[in-house]
């Protein structure tokens, strides 16, 4: 209470009006950024024409995903093709199915719906900061978010990762306030949105379980921390039911919690040719995969990777490092990107917000709900991809927890840097004051004594 009455924090009305400012100001940045291949058809990006972008996505993964969504538009499933009809997670092609029903087929509507949904993290950033550490937080997330160009970028790619950052901030806002109020709805909403963010991205699984453990381990096992825990797991498994029970029927009876990639996706990142990054268009994928059914197919490059892994450990281990610094890397790792421009606006914002978050950090207060709500994801999906393979990409889904972290820490400056002029500035009133009165207190003083002096003689 005392922290925050000696920071002098801005009232709630002013944080919202800031908020606004930085939704108009992040929207125009996104739509910009969209509107640039149609405006701007004669630009260059690493040597690439960006008009090329107008009809085209950045990533195969975005082929995918709008062929997926073409599918479910003309009521042929959720399956890429006959071979791969567990191939991709839902909620992403759902998504942009529903966009192209309302608005049409062409890729802009597409963009303009991702553009929406990160402003959309905006807000959810604002109110996540503003729940853990207060409105001047709050307020310090909402502008890093609104101009940090991997987000205004990601508006662009045609990619499931901005759905699932809307799922995941949300989901970690809603599991504030249920740490806090205990409350059953509040953590059952959580899962709920853990559970969309894992329909969106099936690398997310395991995150409700250890959230849930954590959840009662730091409470002690409180009876009120269980149900809230369970609770949260209960509506996560809700969520997911839909999805399994499809794929068991689609697959012949096989528990499917994600897809039928991880399999590949395990041998892109274990195979004696893997350097830690994406391979899969320099893999043959039908080798020894002839007549196999898709589960089959899924079994065989798990045991592929799960044995290279056992004969090779070394080598797995160095991998996995290999992938750890392409996750956490300063810069791109594709090379077409690595131009003087690409560098500095991916990694000077980047490298200044993990130094802020390590500040942040480092103060004293909250680590057990910061370490629960905001690290347990990042540490957790860190670690998935020293297995799979590391990205950039990967990596910037997470940013927005530590951009929250981030802004604890500029607000951590602040309050350093007030402290330190507001002591300087007490020490030259000191000064002024004492050589005001040098001779009063000096009289005073020998005053006294000679009175003391005079009644003891």
């Amino acid at each position: 209470m005392s922290e925050q009455a000696g920071t002098a924090r801005p009232d709630g009305r002013r944080a919202w009006v800031w908020l606004g400012l930085c939704l108009v100001v992040g929207l125009a940045a996104r739509l910009g950024v969209v509107a640039l291949p149609h405006v701007a058809g004669s630009l260059t990006v690493s040597g690439w024409p960006i008009s090329r972008w107008v009809y085209q996505p950045l990533f195969p993964d975005s082929l995918e995903y709008l062929r997926i969504a073409s599918n479910v538009r003309q009521g042929d499933g959720l399956g890429l093709d006959r071979a791969s009809q567990i191939g991709r997670m839902p909620a992403y092609p759902v998504f942009v199915a529903g966009v192209q029903v309302l608005f049409g087929e062409r890729l802009v509507a597409v963009r303009v719906a991702d553009a929406i949904l990160g402003t959309a993290v905006i807000a959810l950033v604002f109110l996540l900061a503003r729940e853990l550490y207060g409105p001047r937080e709050g307020a310090v997330a909402a502008t890093v978010a609104a101009v940090y160009p991997f987000f205004v970028v990601q508006a662009l790619l045609t990619l499931s990762e901005t759905l699932f950052t809307v799922f995941l901030v949300a989901g970690a806002w809603l599991l504030v306030r249920a740490w806090r109020e205990a409350d059953l709805k509040l953590s059952a909403l959580a899962g709920l949105a853990f559970g969309l963010a894992t329909l969106t991205r099936g690398s997310f699984l395991g995150v409700a379980f250890l959230v849930a453990v954590a959840w009662g381990a730091t409470r002690r096992l409180d009876r009120r921390a269980v149900l809230c825990a369970l609770a949260m797991v209960g509506a996560f498994a809700f969520a997911m039911a839909p999805w399994v029970a499809r794929n068991w029927r689609v697959s012949g009876g096989h528990l499917v919690l994600t897809t039928l990639r991880v399999g590949p996706s395990l041998y892109e990142g274990l195979n004696p040719k893997a350097d830690g990054g994406p391979m899969m268009d320099r893999i043959n994928w039908d080798e020894g995969t002839a007549g196999l059914s898709e589960y089959e197919r899924d079994q065989h490059w798990r045991r592929m990777a799960f044995e290279y892994a056992r004969e090779n450990p070394g080598r797995a281990l160095a991998l996995a490092g290999a992938k750890l610094g392409r996750f956490w890397n300063l810069v791109p790792n594709l090379e077409q990107f690595r131009g003087a421009l690409a560098c500095a606006v991916v990694g000077i914002p980047y490298a200044l917000v993990m130094l802020l978050a390590a500040v942040g950090l480092a103060r004293p207060g909250r680590r057990a709900e910061v370490a629960l709500i905001l690290l347990l994801p990042v540490v957790y999906y860190c670690v998935v991809h020293m297995v799979f393979v590391g990205s950039v990409r990967y990596r910037e889904a997470l940013m927005p927890l530590l951009v929250v972290v981030a802004a604890h820490g500029v607000t951590t400056i602040w309050g350093w840097a007030r402290s330190g002029r507001t002591r300087t500035d007490g020490d030259r009133a000191g000064v002024q004051r004492g050589g005001d009165g040098d001779v009063s207190p000096r009289a005073g003083a020998g005053g006294a004594g000679d009175e003391a002096g005079g009644g003891g003689g």
